[in-house]
C-alpha cells in the first residue's frame, strides 16, 4: 500500500482508504476507516463553534485523538499537545488557549457532535500550506520549565517518510503497539501518525504493563513494539514474547547491557532512536551488532571543531541550517558515540565538574544498572548520586551495609575525578525516578535526598480512564516513621489514607470535608524504600474516592471490592465526604 502524506488525509479523509479498512484496535473490536471517518465528521462538526486558533487536545485512546486531530487541522486550527491532564499542567495551557478538547475536567471542554449518520459531510478541502504549524508539543528536559516547540506539516510529513525508508519494509503489515504516550513526539510519530500514513492498524491504547504486550503479540502478530528504556529496563524475570517484528526504544539511551539482555529475552534486537523534541529523529543503533549511532535516512551530521558538539541538518528541522545540540559526539567509520551532554557542567566547590564524567566512571564497575548525579542545593551544592545497582551490587549490600557501598564507589574514583567531584551522598533506589516519557528530572532525583520526607517520591503518574495510578518509593527518611517503630520503620496505615486524599485533592481538586472510612484493609506493611503503585479512583456521585496501594497496579474498576487475600494488596478502602468546603 502506497503511503501518503498526512496533509492528503487532511484534504479528503473518505477517499484515503477503504471503509473496511482497519484502522485500529480497540476493546471493544476492530475500528475501520468509514468508522473513523464518522468520528472525524463529528468532531469537525463541533468545532465549527470554537473561535479559537489553537485547542489543547489530551485523548488516550488513539483512534479519537486521531480523529480530532485530523479534524482541528480541516477546521484550519492547530493542536496544543500537553503532556498529561493534571491540574498544574491545565493551568499553564490556560495561559496559551481557552479550549481544550478530549479526557479533561469540563472546563471550556469542546464536545463532540452526536453521532452523525455518516461521513457524507467531510467534502474536499484545500491542502493546507506545508509550512503551517500542525502541533505544539513541549519538551521533558532533566530542569527548568517545559519548553513548547512547533511542528508544521512539511516537518511531520519529512520525518514520517524517513521512518518509512527506514524500517517500513521490515514492518510490512505489523501492528503497531506501544507503552509510550502518543502526546509526546516519539510516541505520536511511531504509534499513531506513522501507522496512519503507511497503512498499518495500531492498538489504540498504550500498554502499562509487559503482560498486555504479550497478549497483543500473541493476538495481532506480527507486531512491532514502541517502548522506552525505563519500560525495557523492567522486563519481568522468565518473560518471553512471540517474536516481534520489531522493538523501538526512544528517551534516553540504553546501556549496553540491558540492551543485550532485553534483545535476548524479548527475542529481538532493540531498535534505540536518537532524537528529541526539538530535533525530530536523528539516528538510531542495535547495540547486538554496534554500540555506534548510524543516521536516520535524510539527516546529516557533523562534530564542532574543538568544541565536540553534535551538529545535524534535517528536514526534521524548521529550516535547513546546521542545528547544535547540546551533546557532545565523536565521529568514527563506523557511525558516532555520544560522550554525554555538554550543559552538565557544574560548579562545586569553585571548581568545573562534568556530571557526565563522574557518571562515566561509576558506571564502569559492574554493580551499576544505571546512574545519575546532581547537585544538592541543601547540602552547598556537594554532589548526590542515584545508583540502580545490579544483581551482584544488591548482593553486596545485603552482604555488607550502604556505608561499605559508599566506600567502594569512593574508593573507585579516587584518581579518575577531582576530589571535590567524588559524591558525598549516595541513594541506591530499584530504579531511576522517571516521569510519563522515561525521563529522569531533577527534581525527582533531588527528592531523594531530602532528610525527613513528607510525602513519598513520585517515579511516574498517569491516568486510565477514570483512575489515577501513581507509582511511589517510600524514602529511606520520612518523618512518619519516627517513633514507628524503632529499628523497623512502618508507614503507618493513618498516613497511607491521608496520602490518598492529598493526591486526589491535588488532581480532582477540593472534594469537600472528611467524612469516613469505609471497607478498609491493612493487608501488609509498607516499608522504607518500598516501591509501590498507588490507585484513586474518585466517584463524584457517592462522594467516595477508592484507594488502592498494592506492588503492581490492579485491574479492578473497584480496587476497594478486590478479594481480599489478593497477596499483592498493601492496603485498599474507600474514604467519604461529606459537602465541599
Amino acid at each position: 500500500m502506497k503511503m501518503m502524506s498526512l496533509r492528503q488525509c487532511v484534504v479528503n479523509p473518505t477517499a484515503a482508504y477503504p471503509p473496511e479498512h482497519i484502522l485500529s484496535y480497540s476493546a471493544n473490536g476492530p475500528v475501520t476507516w468509514g468508522d473513523f471517518c464518522v468520528r472525524i465528521a463529528a468532531w469537525e462538526q463541533a468545532l465549527t463553534a470554537v473561535d479559537q486558533a489553537c485547542v489543547a487536545l489530551y485523548q488516550r485512546d488513539g483512534a479519537e485523538f486521531l480523529a480530532t486531530l485530523i479534524a482541528l487541522w480541516r477546521s484550519g486550527k492547530q493542536a496544543l499537545l500537553p503532556p498529561n491532564n493534571l491540574p498544574a499542567t491545565i493551568l499553564a495551557v490556560q495561559q496559551v488557549t481557552c479550549r481544550f478538547a478530549g479526557d479533561f475536567p469540563a472546563i471550556d471542554l469542546v464536545q463532540s457532535a452526536p453521532e452523525v449518520a455518516d461521513s457524507l459531510a467531510l467534502r474536499t478541502i484545500s491542502a493546507p500550506q506545508a509550512d503551517r504549524i500542525a502541533l505544539t508539543l513541549y519538551t521533558s528536559g532533566s530542569s527548568g520549565a517545559p519548553a513548547a516547540v512547533p511542528k508544521s506539516f512539511a516537518q511531520l510529513d519529512a520525518e514520517l517518510h524517513s521512518l518509512e525508508l527506514f524500517r517500513g519494509a521490515a514492518l510490512a503489515d505489523a501492528r503497531i503497539t506501544g507503552s509510550v504516550s502518543h502526546q509526546h513526539i516519539y510516541g505520536l510519530l511511531f504509534r499513531l501518525l506513522w501507522p496512519l500514513v503507511s497503512g498499518r492498524a495500531f492498538i489504540d491504547r498504550e500498554r502499562d504493563y509487559w503482560e498486555e504486550l504479550a497478549e497483543d503479540a500473541a493476538g495481532f502478530a506480527p507486531v512491532a513494539i514502541i517502548t522506552s528504556p525505563a519500560h525495557l529496563n523492567r522486563i519481568p524475570p522468565g518473560f518471553s514474547l512471540n517474536r516481534p517484528a520489531a522493538i523501538f526504544s526512544s528517551g534516553a539511551p540504553l546501556a549496553e547491557q540491558a540492551s543485550r539482555r532485553a534483545s535476548e529475552q524479548l527475542g529481538c534486537p532493540i531498535t534505540e532512536v536518537y532524537g528529541s523534541t526539538e530535533t525530530g529523529g536523528i539516528a538510531w543503533r542495535e547495540q547486538t551488532a554496534s554500540t555506534h549511532w548510524q543516521c536516520l535516512p535524510n539527516v546529516e551530521v557533523t562534530v564542532g571543531e574543538g568544541t565536540r558538539m553534535l551538529r545535524i541538518r534535517s528536514p526534521h528541522l524548521p529550516d535547513h541550517d546546521w542545528f547544535t545540540t547540546a551533546d557532545r559526539a565523536e565521529q568514527g567509520d563506523a557511525g558516532f558515540s555520544l560522550l554525554g551532554r555538554a550543559d552538565r557542567i557544574v560548579k562545586v566547590g569553585g571548581k568545573r565538574i562534568s556530571l557526565t564524567q563522574v557518571e562515566d566512571e561509576i558506571r564502569r564497575n559492574p554493580w551499576v544498572r544505571a546512574v545519575r548525579v546532581t547537585t544538592l542545593a541543601l547540602h552547598q551544592d556537594r554532589l548526590g548520586a542515584v545508583v540502580v545497582l545490579s544483581e551482584e551490587g544488591e548482593k553486596y549490600r545485603q552482604d555488607h551495609d550502604k556505608n561499605a557501598l559508599n566506600g567502594v564507589f569512593k574508593a573507585n574514583l579516587k584518581g579518575c575525578v577531582e576530589p571535590i567531584a567524588v559524591p558525598r551522598y549516595w541513594r541506591y533506589p530499584a530504579e531511576l525516578p522517571h516521569n510519563s516519557q522515561g525521563k529522569v528530572t531533577q527534581e525527582a532525583l533531588v527528592a531523594l535526598f531530602e532528610e525527613t520526607a513528607r510525602l513519598p517520591l513520585t517515579l511516574g503518574i498517569e491516568t486510565v480512564g477514570g483512575v489515577l495510578r501513581l507509582s511511589l518509593q517510600i524514602p529511606p527518611k520520612l518523618l512518619y516513621f519516627d517513633g514507628h517503630f524503632p529499628g523497623n520503620p512502618v508507614l503507618p496505615g493513618i498516613v497511607q489514607v491521608h496520602w490518598a486524599v492529598h493526591y486526589a485533592r491535588e488532581y480532582w481538586g477540593d472534594l469537600g470535608e472528611f467524612g469516613g472510612l469505609e471497607a478498609v484493609k491493612f493487608q501488609q506493611l509498607i516499608l522504607a524504600q518500598q516501591d509501590l503503585v498507588l490507585e484513586l479512583e474518585y466517584v463524584a456521585e457517592k462522594r467516595k474516592l477508592y484507594f488502592c496501594y498494592s506492588r503492581v497496579a490492579l485491574s479492578d474498576p473497584d480496587p476497594a471490592e478486590s478479594s481480599g487475600d489478593r497477596q499483592t494488596n498493601f492496603s485498599s478502602g474507600r474514604i467519604l465526604f461529606n459537602s465541599e468546603t
